[in-house]
């Protein structure tokens, strides 16, 4: 929502001020479909922590996690015992 109303979002993605902005579905769809034997997310995700460590911007020092909790929709009194190889 915020690259449709956005103008620095639009002017880094390219997008004009009357150009549509794409759905996230076809951002998904094209990540499954045209990427699927691809590496290339992982790569530019490499390539950016590499330059982020490169100026200095992050140094592995720190370790930050989400800690978010999420109450599981689940039974504890009705389980099943499975065995699995």
């Amino acid at each position: 929502r915020d690259v449709q109303v956005n103008v620095a979002y639009r002017w880094f993605l390219g997008l004009s001020l009357t150009d549509k902005v794409p759905d996230a579905s076809t951002l998904s769809a094209n990540r499954i479909r045209r990427f699927k034997d691809s590496d290339i997310y992982q790569s530019i995700f490499d390539e950016i922590v590499l330059q982020a460590i490169k100026r200095k911007l992050v140094g592995g020092h720190t370790l930050y996690t989400d800690s978010t909790h999420l109450k599981a929709n689940a039974n504890k009194k009705h389980f099943q015992k499975v065995e699995v190889e």
